[in-house]
Protein backbone atom coordinates (compact mmCIF):
# COMPACT_ATOMS: atom_id res chain seq x y z
CA UNK A 1 0.00 0.00 0.00
CA UNK A 2 1.60 3.43 -1.26
CA UNK A 3 1.60 5.41 2.19
CA UNK A 4 4.13 8.37 0.76
CA UNK A 5 4.26 10.97 -2.45
CA UNK A 6 7.36 12.63 -3.65
CA UNK A 7 6.67 15.08 -6.12
CA UNK A 8 9.35 16.98 -8.54
CA UNK A 9 7.66 20.59 -7.77
CA UNK A 10 8.88 22.23 -10.96
CA UNK A 11 6.06 22.00 -13.58
CA UNK A 12 3.92 20.34 -11.59
CA UNK A 13 3.09 22.58 -8.68
CA UNK A 14 4.77 25.86 -10.30
CA UNK A 15 6.36 27.45 -13.06
CA UNK A 16 8.44 30.64 -13.68
CA UNK A 17 6.75 33.23 -15.28
CA UNK A 18 9.58 33.83 -17.73
CA UNK A 19 12.09 30.53 -17.81
CA UNK A 20 15.29 32.43 -16.06
CA UNK A 21 17.57 31.38 -19.01
CA UNK A 22 15.67 33.43 -21.60
CA UNK A 23 15.10 35.79 -19.54
CA UNK A 24 18.98 36.41 -18.88
CA UNK A 25 19.29 36.14 -22.67
CA UNK A 26 17.01 38.81 -23.32
CA UNK A 27 18.83 40.82 -20.66
CA UNK A 28 22.23 40.50 -22.71
CA UNK A 29 20.73 41.25 -26.09
CA UNK A 30 18.63 43.83 -25.26
CA UNK A 31 22.02 45.87 -23.48
CA UNK A 32 24.50 44.42 -26.42
CA UNK A 33 26.01 41.36 -25.27
CA UNK A 34 26.81 38.63 -27.32
CA UNK A 35 24.26 35.83 -26.67
CA UNK A 36 26.16 33.19 -28.52
CA UNK A 37 28.44 31.11 -27.11
CA UNK A 38 31.03 28.14 -28.26
CA UNK A 39 29.96 24.64 -27.68
CA UNK A 40 32.94 24.54 -24.95
CA UNK A 41 31.62 27.39 -23.39
CA UNK A 42 28.22 25.74 -23.04
CA UNK A 43 30.09 22.39 -21.67
CA UNK A 44 31.74 24.22 -19.02
CA UNK A 45 28.73 26.30 -18.06
CA UNK A 46 26.56 23.26 -17.88
CA UNK A 47 29.51 21.63 -15.53
CA UNK A 48 29.40 24.57 -13.49
CA UNK A 49 25.41 24.63 -13.10
CA UNK A 50 25.75 21.04 -11.84
CA UNK A 51 28.01 21.91 -9.27
CA UNK A 52 25.73 24.79 -8.00
CA UNK A 53 22.86 22.11 -8.48
CA UNK A 54 24.77 19.85 -5.75
CA UNK A 55 25.91 22.35 -3.74
CA UNK A 56 29.27 23.07 -4.31
CA UNK A 57 28.76 26.22 -5.53
CA UNK A 58 26.28 29.30 -4.97
CA UNK A 59 23.78 30.15 -8.29
CA UNK A 60 25.00 33.35 -7.97
CA UNK A 61 28.53 32.09 -8.83
CA UNK A 62 26.37 29.94 -11.40
CA UNK A 63 25.18 32.70 -13.03
CA UNK A 64 28.38 35.24 -12.98
CA UNK A 65 29.90 32.97 -14.81
CA UNK A 66 26.67 32.43 -17.30
CA UNK A 67 27.32 36.33 -18.02
CA UNK A 68 31.48 36.45 -17.81
CA UNK A 69 31.29 34.22 -20.45
CA UNK A 70 29.30 36.27 -22.65
CA UNK A 71 31.21 39.06 -22.56
CA UNK A 72 30.24 41.28 -19.05
CA UNK A 73 33.46 41.98 -17.87
CA UNK A 74 32.71 44.76 -15.73
CA UNK A 75 32.13 43.15 -12.01
CA UNK A 76 29.85 45.71 -11.32
CA UNK A 77 27.71 45.04 -14.29
CA UNK A 78 27.93 41.45 -13.64
CA UNK A 79 26.88 41.55 -10.10
CA UNK A 80 23.67 44.03 -11.74
CA UNK A 81 22.45 41.12 -14.59
CA UNK A 82 23.31 38.13 -11.26
CA UNK A 83 20.47 40.30 -9.34
CA UNK A 84 17.77 40.42 -11.72
CA UNK A 85 18.10 37.30 -13.11
CA UNK A 86 17.39 35.97 -9.48
CA UNK A 87 14.56 38.29 -9.40
CA UNK A 88 13.44 36.62 -12.36
CA UNK A 89 14.28 33.65 -10.68
CA UNK A 90 11.97 33.91 -7.55
CA UNK A 91 8.93 35.43 -10.14
CA UNK A 92 6.59 31.90 -9.68
CA UNK A 93 2.68 31.26 -10.95
CA UNK A 94 1.02 28.21 -9.37
CA UNK A 95 -0.57 26.10 -11.55
CA UNK A 96 -4.80 25.31 -11.58
CA UNK A 97 -5.44 22.75 -9.06
CA UNK A 98 -2.21 22.11 -7.00
CA UNK A 99 -3.89 23.31 -3.47
CA UNK A 100 -6.66 20.98 -3.80
CA UNK A 101 -4.88 18.07 -5.52
CA UNK A 102 -2.58 18.21 -2.28
CA UNK A 103 -5.17 18.76 0.37
CA UNK A 104 -7.05 16.06 -0.71
CA UNK A 105 -4.40 13.70 -0.62
CA UNK A 106 -3.47 15.00 2.58
CA UNK A 107 -6.76 14.17 4.24
CA UNK A 108 -6.52 10.71 2.61
CA UNK A 109 -3.09 10.01 5.10
CA UNK A 110 -0.42 10.27 2.76
CA UNK A 111 3.03 11.79 3.80
CA UNK A 112 4.00 14.28 1.12
CA UNK A 113 6.99 15.75 -0.16
CA UNK A 114 9.28 17.02 -2.60
CA UNK A 115 12.89 15.71 -4.44
CA UNK A 116 14.02 18.51 -6.51
CA UNK A 117 17.64 19.13 -8.51
CA UNK A 118 18.07 23.16 -7.84
CA UNK A 119 21.13 25.23 -7.03
CA UNK A 120 18.62 27.44 -5.23
CA UNK A 121 17.83 27.19 -1.25
CA UNK A 122 15.02 25.43 0.16
CA UNK A 123 13.93 28.38 1.71
CA UNK A 124 13.22 29.62 -1.74
CA UNK A 125 11.20 26.40 -3.13
CA UNK A 126 9.09 27.18 0.05
CA UNK A 127 8.38 30.12 -1.10
CA UNK A 128 7.04 29.09 -4.31
CA UNK A 129 5.57 26.16 -3.16
CA UNK A 130 3.72 28.90 -1.14
CA UNK A 131 2.32 30.73 -4.02
CA UNK A 132 1.48 27.71 -5.47
CA UNK A 133 -0.66 26.61 -2.42
CA UNK A 134 1.16 23.36 -1.34
CA UNK A 135 3.46 24.34 0.89
CA UNK A 136 1.59 23.62 3.73
CA UNK A 137 1.02 20.15 3.20
CA UNK A 138 4.75 19.37 2.66
CA UNK A 139 6.38 16.64 5.18
CA UNK A 140 9.94 16.03 3.53
CA UNK A 141 12.09 18.02 1.40
CA UNK A 142 14.69 16.31 -0.17
CA UNK A 143 17.16 19.00 -2.08
CA UNK A 144 20.49 18.57 -4.43
CA UNK A 145 22.07 21.68 -3.52
CA UNK A 146 22.01 20.17 0.32
CA UNK A 147 22.86 16.78 -0.40
CA UNK A 148 25.41 16.53 -3.58
CA UNK A 149 23.48 14.86 -5.88
CA UNK A 150 21.31 15.32 -8.34
CA UNK A 151 18.03 13.25 -9.96
CA UNK A 152 18.27 10.89 -11.11
CA UNK A 153 21.10 9.48 -8.77
CA UNK A 154 19.34 7.15 -6.34
CA UNK A 155 20.56 8.82 -3.35
CA UNK A 156 18.43 11.63 -3.74
CA UNK A 157 15.63 9.24 -4.01
CA UNK A 158 16.65 7.43 -1.06
CA UNK A 159 17.62 10.15 1.12
CA UNK A 160 13.64 10.97 0.83
CA UNK A 161 12.59 7.89 1.81
CA UNK A 162 14.89 7.67 4.73
CA UNK A 163 13.40 11.25 5.83
CA UNK A 164 10.19 9.83 5.58
CA UNK A 165 10.73 6.71 7.42
CA UNK A 166 9.36 4.95 4.09
CA UNK A 167 10.41 1.87 1.69
CA UNK A 168 10.58 2.40 -2.12
CA UNK A 169 8.14 0.06 -2.02
CA UNK A 170 5.35 2.19 -0.24
CA UNK A 171 6.17 5.78 -1.91
CA UNK A 172 4.93 7.37 -5.67
CA UNK A 173 7.05 9.46 -7.22
CA UNK A 174 4.95 11.98 -9.50
CA UNK A 175 6.98 14.10 -12.29
CA UNK A 176 6.80 15.21 -15.35
CA UNK A 177 10.43 14.35 -16.85
CA UNK A 178 11.43 10.91 -18.27
CA UNK A 179 14.99 10.58 -16.08
CA UNK A 180 13.26 11.28 -12.97
CA UNK A 181 10.93 8.97 -13.62
CA UNK A 182 13.20 6.46 -14.72
CA UNK A 183 15.39 7.33 -11.79
CA UNK A 184 12.43 7.25 -9.52
CA UNK A 185 11.53 3.27 -10.83
CA UNK A 186 15.00 2.38 -10.54
CA UNK A 187 15.16 2.57 -6.73
CA UNK A 188 11.66 0.76 -6.79
CA UNK A 189 9.07 3.48 -6.66
CA UNK A 190 6.03 3.50 -8.56
CA UNK A 191 6.13 6.19 -11.13
CA UNK A 192 3.02 8.63 -11.83
CA UNK A 193 3.81 10.94 -14.62
CA UNK A 194 1.55 14.16 -14.82
CA UNK A 195 1.73 17.08 -17.14
CA UNK A 196 4.65 14.93 -18.48
CA UNK A 197 7.18 14.14 -21.41
CA UNK A 198 6.15 12.47 -24.33
CA UNK A 199 8.36 10.24 -23.83
CA UNK A 200 7.89 9.70 -20.46
CA UNK A 201 7.51 6.50 -18.97
CA UNK A 202 5.61 5.34 -15.24
CA UNK A 203 3.40 3.32 -13.86
CA UNK A 204 0.14 5.71 -14.37
CA UNK A 205 -0.42 8.70 -16.49
CA UNK A 206 -2.68 11.41 -15.38
CA UNK A 207 -3.41 14.63 -17.66
CA UNK A 208 -3.94 17.02 -14.69
CA UNK A 209 -3.17 17.30 -11.37
CA UNK A 210 -6.79 17.01 -10.51
CA UNK A 211 -6.53 13.48 -12.01
CA UNK A 212 -4.04 12.60 -9.52
CA UNK A 213 -6.68 12.08 -7.35
CA UNK A 214 -8.11 9.10 -9.52
CA UNK A 215 -5.30 7.10 -9.93
CA UNK A 216 -5.97 3.87 -8.30
CA UNK A 217 -2.95 3.88 -5.76
CA UNK A 218 -4.04 7.54 -3.95
CA UNK A 219 -7.25 6.27 -2.98
CA UNK A 220 -8.00 5.08 0.28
Amino acid sequence: MIQGIFFDPSGIFYNHEQPPHRYALRLLKDQGFTTDISAEDEARLLSIKERASDGIISANAYWDEFFKVRGVEDPAKRAEFVDRALEQVNRVYGLPGAHETMKTLKKRGFILGIITSTMYPIEWKMAWLKVAGVAEYIDVVASSAELGSRKPHPSIYWTALNKAHLTAHQTAYVANGTKELAGARRVGMVTVAVLHDPDAKADYYAKTLPELLNVPIFQR
